[in-house]
């Protein structure tokens, strides 16, 4: 389904069917991927309403608009709106990577919307102005490389990311069908995402994480050293948040272990209800 924002047609999802008496958890998916990379997590029945969103550049939402709007928080108040016009006012988020980010930002917005937060593979940021520019300049030349080549030569360049090489490991119906998803972006939607979004223009939100009342998940995978480390990092600022570490795993968690996410998602949004 598609939906107007203040001229940004959206896409979005019921993966589990709408019933307004239950609670919902709206899923952002990460840099290339599309909102149908839940599919597979969320399979069981539950009582939740399981809402998934193709942010703005990504799947079938539109990308050829103001590059303005791709900034984090134009996408947040985009988000805030289309739940809004659903009739939702408060939820559990939900996102993966990039989708961390986002959801991050947004819950720094609106802590009043947001019941409980699951970050995959999220950061919250570079802290250093050095670093920031550093990953400006990258991103900026990774942008530069997706409007000036072939969707296919940059899909095969991000392939080869050694923070995807456990996806090797994947069955080759799961491998291609995560390379079709990549495919099916348009340049101009993924190169705003990092001129606008990227890691390195995006807000410094380590100062924000102890003003986080809501409860606070940490999903890393086993073998991403890196995020596991962010995630240490995180905890350190907010003792709240928890961490669940997933055995033989790595960025992209959910991808990996579906089922195992889907279970230690499931188990966090009731257990942690339950305490508030």
């Amino acid at each position: 389904m598609k939906t107007n924002i203040n001229g940004v047609m959206y896409y979005y999802e019921w993966l589990s069917g709408y019933e307004s008496n239950r609670p919902t958890l709206v899923c952002f998916h990460g840099f290339t991927g599309t909102s149908q990379t839940f599919a597979p997590v969320f399979q069981k029945e539950s009582d939740r309403n399981i809402l998934v969103i193709d942010l703005i550049g990504h799947g079938q939402t539109d990308c050829y608009v103001h590059p303005y709007r791709y900034q984090m928080d134009c996408l947040c108040q985009d988000i805030a709106l289309l739940t809004e016009k659903l009739g939702i006012l408060s939820f559990s988020l939900l996102g993966y990577s990039m989708g961390a980010r986002v959801a991050l930002g947004f819950t720094c917005l609106f802590p009043q919307k947001i019941h409980q937060l699951v970050l995959e593979s999220g950061s919250p940021g570079l802290q250093r102005m050095s670093e920031r520019m550093m990953r400006k300049r990258s991103d900026e030349q990774l942008a530069g490389f997706i409007m000036s080549h072939p969707m296919e030569a940059f899909v095969d360049k991000w392939e080869k990311l050694s923070l995807f090489d456990s996806q090797k490991r994947l069955s080759s119906k799961i491998q291609e069908t995560l390379r079709q998803e990549r495919l099916s972006q348009q340049a101009f939607g993924l190169a705003c995402s990092l001129w606008y979004m990227g890691t390195g223009v995006q807000p410094d939100f380590w100062q924000e994480l102890d003003k986080i009342k809501s409860p606070t998940l940490l999903i890393v995978g086993e073998l991403d050293l890196k995020f596991q480390h962010i995630a240490q990092s995180m905890k350190e600022k907010q003792p709240d948040m928890s961490i669940e570490v997933v055995s033989d795993a790595g960025h992209c968690v959910h991808l990996e272990k579906p089922e195992i996410v889907g279970e230690v998602v499931y188990t966090f949004l009731s257990s942690s209800s339950e305490k508030r």
